[in-house]
Parts: C-alpha cells; sequence; structure tokens
C-alpha cells in the first residue's frame, strides 16, 4: 500500500494538498482540520495562500508550500514526514531557508503602545528576511568566485537580482523587483537587521494629530459625573473651545487650558479615541452609577470549582421574590445556601430589611444546631448589611473560620446564580410572578395583562414551598441524592465545631439574674455553672462559686427552634465567668426513673455534694474564739442617775519586789519555797 502523502510538485513548485488543511465534506480523511474550507478560500482570494492548481476530478487543488503559515508546515511535516526534494533546483531554492528565528523575533516584537504586527505581517517579513539573506549568501559567493576568474564583478548583482524575481514563483515574497530598490533593501537589512523590513507606517506616533495630551483632555471632558455629556456633546464642546465659547480650567492646579495647544479633531476620530479601552475603562469608571454594569464590562472574573463537600462554604445575600402584596410593595427575603450540596439552610422574611440580618444569623445558628451540624467553615457575603459586623460575630474564628465580604460585586456570590434559577424555574409557575422590564428573553417578558397581588401569607407560603421543593430535587453533579441528601450525607471531615462562645455575646439576648445556692433561673428554667455543655463539680465549681454565688449576673443566651434556651453564658459586668448548663431533672419515684434518670441524679448530687463538702471543710478550718471589748463606749461620765450600784476598782498600791543582791541570793530564795506535804484523801477528812 502506498504511503499516504500531501505533498505534490506542480510545474516544479512544491505544494500541498488541500484536503488534508480543512475541514469540511471534501477533506481527506487523515487531514489535520486547520481551517474551514470557506476560509481557506478567503486566504487564497487574498493571496496569503497560494494556489498551484484547481480542484477536478481525480486531480485535488494544490496550494504552494512556502505560501503556508510556518506552523502549519511544522504540523504537516510532523503528521507525514519532510517533503521529498527534486533534483531539479536553482541554486537560490537551493540556498533558501526559511529562518524560524525570524518568525521568532516578529512573532515577539512590539509597538511603542503595546500592539503587535499581525500574522500575515509576521510571515510576510519572515520570507522577506530568509530571502535577504539568501541574496546576501549569493550575491557574496557571486563576487567571490567572480574575483577569482578576474572577472568584472558588476554583474554579480544582477544576475542576483533575476534569480530572486524569479524565485517568486517558487516563493511568495513582497521585496521589490527594482535593482535599485531591492539593493537599497539588503543595504537596510544589512544595517539594521530584520527590524529594518518593518514598515514606517506601523506604529508611527510622530505625525500623530491626538497626542497623549489631547487624548487626555478628551477623556476629561468626557468624565464629566454631573452633566454625563454623550460622545458628540464632548464633539460639541472641543469645537466650542477651539472657538473661544468654552473655557476649560483643570480644578486641582487652577490651570487655563489654551485653545491654540490643540488641534481640530474630527467627531470620528473624538469618538474613535474615547471608545478605546485604555480610555473607557476610566472614563466610564467615573460615570457609571451601575457598578455591576461596570464591572461586567471591564472586570476580568475568575472561574471558580464548586465545593466537592457540604459545609464548606455558604453563599448568603437578600432578594425580593418577584410578587407584590400591595401594589408596590414586595417582601424581603434574606437566604443562605451551602454551595456544595446546592441545599438552601437558612431563611428569613419580613416586609422591610430592618432587623432581617441579626434574625437571619440567629436562625442560622438555631437550624444547624437542630440538625446536629456545626456551622460552615467559611461564608460570602455583600457588604451592605454585613460590614458592620466584621469586628463581632463576622470576624474570622467566631463564627466562620473564613469571612469574604464583597462591596457591591454580585460576580462573587455565588447564590446571585442560583436566585436566577430559583427566580425562573420556581417562582415563575406561580400566579402573580411579575417580569423583569427590560428582560432579553421573550419568554421572560411581561404578558399582556397585569399581574394580580398575592395575599402576604400566601406569598410566605409559596416561597418557603419553593425552598423545600428546590431542597428535595436532584444534585447538578451527583445522581440519585438530593440536594438536602447531599448535606446532611457529605459534611465536610475537619469542620470545626460550631464556636457559641464567640457568637452568642453577639447575636444573644441579655437576662439580668443572680445565682443562689450554685442556681441561676432564666427564662422560667433552672440552669446550673458549668463548661463546655458539663455541669461543674470540685474545685472549678467551687471557683466559679466563688465568683456568681449571691451576685448579680448578666446571662447572654441564645434560643433554638423548639423555644428552650439553646445556648447560656454568664458574665459580671462585661467579664465571661462560665456556660451555664441546664439543670438536670429526674423523677421523685423511684420506679418511673430511666437510665436517664439515673444518670441525672448523679450529676446533681455531685453537685450539691461538692458544695456541702466545701461547708464542711470551711466550717473546720473556723477556731472558736472569746472576746474581750476593752473599747471605751462612752465620751464622758457627766450625766448620772442617782441610786444605782456601780462597780468601782480598788486602787492598791503597787508593792516593791525584794532585790537581790546576785544570783545566787536569788537561787536560795527559791529554793527555800517549801512543798506541802501531800495528804491522802483520808488523812484529810
Amino acid at each position: 500500500m502506498d504511503k499516504v502523502t500531501p505533498y505534490e510538485y506542480h510545474n516544479d513548485r512544491l505544494g500541498a494538498q488541500a484536503r488534508f488543511l480543512f475541514d469540511g465534506e471534501n477533506a481527506h480523511e487523515r487531514s489535520l482540520k486547520l481551517i474551514s474550507a470557506r476560509s481557506l478560500q478567503l486566504r487564497i482570494q487574498r493571496k496569503n495562500i497560494i494556489r498551484l492548481r484547481n480542484n477536478a476530478p481525480g486531480c485535488p487543488m494544490l496550494v504552494l508550500w512556502s505560501s503556508l503559515p510556518l506552523a502549519w508546515q511544522n504540523l504537516l511535516i510532523k503528521a507525514f514526514g519532510e517533503p521529498q526534494k527534486q533534483v531539479r533546483r536553482s541554486l537560490f531554492a537551493q540556498h533558501y531557508v526559511r529562518d524560524a528565528r525570524f518568525f521568532d523575533e516578529f512573532s515577539r516584537f512590539k509597538f511603542p503602545d503595546g500592539s503587535s504586527l499581525s500574522d500575515d505581517k509576521v510571515d510576510e517579513y519572515t520570507v522577506n528576511a530568509s530571502v535577504l539573506a539568501t541574496i546576501q549568501t549569493i550575491y557574496d559567493r557571486r563576487r567571490k568566485y567572480r574575483r577569482e576568474l578576474r572577472q568584472n564583478v558588476g554583474g554579480a548583482w544582477e544576475s542576483v537580482c533575476t534569480e530572486a524575481r524569479n524565485f517568486k514563483a517558487e516563493v511568495l515574497h513582497t521585496l521589490p523587483d527594482s535593482t535599485d530598490r531591492l539593493r537599497k533593501e539588503l543595504a537596510k537589512f544589512r544595517r539594521e537587521g530584520w527590524r529594518g523590513l518593518i514598515s514606517r507606517h506601523h506604529g508611527n506616533n510622530n505625525a500623530r494629530v491626538v497626542t497623549p495630551d489631547v487624548e487626555l483632555f478628551i477623556n476629561d471632558l468626557f468624565a464629566d459625573c454631573v452633566a454625563k455629556p454623550t460622545k458628540v456633546e464632548v464633539e460639541r464642546r472641543y469645537n466650542g473651545f477651539l472657538d473661544g465659547y468654552i473655557e476649560a480650567i483643570n480644578n486641582e492646579t487652577g490651570e487655563r487650558y489654551n485653545p491654540g495647544d490643540f488641534p481640530a479633531l474630527s467627531a470620528s476620530t473624538i469618538t474613535s479615541y474615547l471608545s478605546k479601552w485604555r480610555n473607557a475603562i476610566a472614563t466610564e469608571g467615573m460615570r457609571s452609577g451601575d457598578r455591576q454594569k461596570y464591572m461586567a464590562k471591564f472586570t476580568p472574573y475568575a472561574s471558580l470549582k464548586q465545593p466537592e463537600y457540604a459545609g464548606s462554604i455558604i453563599s448568603v445575600d437578600d432578594r425580593q421574590p418577584a410578587f407584590e402584596y400591595e401594589r408596590g410593595k414586595r417582601m424581603w427575603f434574606y437566604n443562605g445556601i451551602d454551595l456544595g450540596s446546592e441545599a438552601f439552610t437558612c431563611w428569613v422574611y419580613g416586609k422591610t430589611k430592618e432587623g432581617i440580618i441579626l434574625e437571619f444569623y440567629r436562625q442560622l445558628v438555631r437550624n444547624y444546631a437542630q440538625w446536629g451540624i456545626s456551622l460552615p467553615a467559611e461564608i460570602e457575603a455583600e457588604a451592605s448589611l454585613n460590614s458592620s459586623f466584621r469586628g463581632t460575630f463576622l470576624e474570622e474564628g467566631n463564627m466562620f473560620q473564613y469571612v469574604r465580604i464583597e462591596p457591591n460585586k454580585a460576580r462573587a456570590k455565588r447564590i446571585e446564580r442560583y436566585y436566577g434559577n430559583l427566580r425562573y424555574e420556581y417562582e415563575k409557575e406561580r400566579e402573580g410572578w411579575l417580569a423583569r422590564p427590560f428582560a432579553l428573553r421573550e419568554a421572560n417578558q411581561a404578558g399582556p395583562k397585569e399581574s394580580p397581588l398575592v395575599p402576604y401569607d400566601k406569598l410566605v407560603s409559596g416561597c418557603l414551598c419553593d425552598i423545600e421543593r428546590w431542597n428535595n430535587t436532584r444534585h447538578s453533579k451527583i445522581e440519585n441524592m438530593t440536594r438536602w441528601e447531599v448535606f446532611l450525607a457529605m459534611q465536610h471531615p475537619h469542620i470545626r465545631p460550631t464556636n457559641y462562645r464567640g457568637i452568642i455575646p453577639y447575636l444573644g439576648y441579655s437576662t439580668e439574674t443572680s445565682c443562689r445556692t450554685g442556681i441561676i433561673k432564666l427564662d422560667n428554667r433552672e440552669f446550673l455553672l458549668g463548661n463546655n455543655g458539663v455541669i461543674a463539680v470540685g474545685k472549678q465549681l467551687i471557683q466559679l462559686m466563688d465568683v456568681a454565688e449571691g451576685r448579680r449576673i448578666n446571662v447572654r443566651w441564645l434560643d433554638g427552634n423548639d423555644g428552650e434556651v439553646l445556648k447560656a453564658y454568664v458574665y459580671v459586668g462585661d467579664t465571661f465567668v462560665c456556660e451555664a448548663v441546664r439543670k438536670p431533672e429526674y423523677h421523685r419515684a423511684r420506679i418511673e426513673r430511666t437510665d436517664e434518670c439515673e444518670a441525672n441524679l448523679e450529676l446533681m448530687s455531685s453537685y450539691t455534694a461538692t458544695i456541702n463538702g466545701y461547708a464542711r471543710t470551711r466550717r473546720s478550718e473556723i477556731d472558736r474564739v472569746s472576746i474581750i471589748d476593752n473599747r471605751q463606749k462612752v465620751l464622758n461620765n457627766k450625766f448620772q442617775i442617782v441610786g444605782i450600784t456601780r462597780y468601782a476598782a480598788s486602787e492598791t498600791p503597787v508593792e516593791a519586789l525584794p532585790g537581790y543582791e546576785d544570783e545566787r541570793d536569788m537561787v536560795l530564795v527559791e529554793n527555800a519555797v517549801e512543798t506541802p506535804l501531800k495528804c491522802s484523801l483520808k488523812d484529810r477528812y
């Protein structure tokens, strides 16, 4: 079997069959599909690719190999190997090499304004540079050969020019045919290298009418945020400025612009420059009142992967369902959606946004506590309602490990996209749905009839049913599981437990109460002192009692969805003391006690025993003391009542003890003391 090859010589010129290049009905089965058939025909019409032979039955169309882009040539060589060389080639063709170094240089070249050469120009300049390099090589050889033969070297240049002109039949180049002009091109190539081939018309700013100063002045006129002139009005202002009817003054420097420093410009020139990206990104940013539209037009956005686990991140934002309960009045919702599971995990609503944000975060804590799940690791939210909480419960590490608050940036909150699905896939089916005034799709535009009002209670019920349906539908990526099932089953394994200590002080309620016998009364319930949900006993309880017992305390707490106290913390002033733990209960009748009752009995007994034991210890440390109070209780005794017998102390003079000459006399006296004889009990009576 013959080897398939796209190469073919036609009239001594190497070509490639077009059917190996394009993608279409008549393409070869091994076509590289580099271009569509229509686009290839357009390139041939523009002379970018040279056709050697027309298409005919049994004779496919052939295009000149050297006219193909270098990248295409490399792909053909990689797929089918090098084309077979012909023996009959001119000296010029034998030395010609399309130098890839020139291609790389022209591809990397940048003009002062940052623009690059077009692909067609890169190919053209690459071929011309390669041809000039070949001309230089052959000319040097011809001159050397003629000198060795002692012939006139003047004819060498003429012969080389002739071969270069003839070589256009094999390799299409755009070098001049004139001998003198070709000599100038070669001299410039030798002097400036490949850069000398780039036309001076490309990126030439020397003769620009619109200089950077003029361009900046046009932007100044357009960036008027008060009047917000159109591009046409800017052209009128500019002409009025040149004619002297309008004055322009720089607000910062006080400089008065001189019309003589600015040229006359056409309306198309002004419009063209104002429309350039480098100008529009600044002027429209100053004029735009819709930050969302500005960012959509000029700000690039990242492509983020959906989380694989539930609980990794929650996206929250407010919205108004597309219904009215009174003319001109729509209710407010504030929702949170878990991005891994796509399930709505929190929702609050009201007729206004007043207080809705705090209630949302309270409800978020209640819901996750009811489901026995820790709060998400991260939150993304808008700044308008959340920025004021960045120093409290939205501080990283308090309610969430990571917090991202975006200032009016809809793209940054994934929930915005889910709101679109909720609006058009669920709410649109309900009566009273309001279409957007400027919806692009006809199906989302308003119908001929006015949308009826929806009673508030019915509207609430319908919105909650939509959330319920949403959570019970199939997950977008996980087969045979609803969004809610994914939320419960695929929680991230490394989420930390909910940090109630960093939440309750800011989101909870505050109640003034007291601690008596180690018991705190709150919300008609009794609580004991403890920490981390465990009742304190032993030394820890004694330390807490020493701080809280008998004092007015401040309990900060939050209730759950069941109305019971979810978590409560004890403060003395602003100082945290401990957690208030629900007092355990058990049945009075022993026959009705369960295992839970027995455990509660043991806990309560330990709590009581700790306090009673401490009381005994303190009592044992106390000694009985008799007190004699010699303090004078009256100032004087001037007032006397007759007839009262009073005690009077007798005053006896002090008797001096006998003195001793020395120590021995004192010993003798002491020894002279007689001890009476002890008599028995019988002798005494």
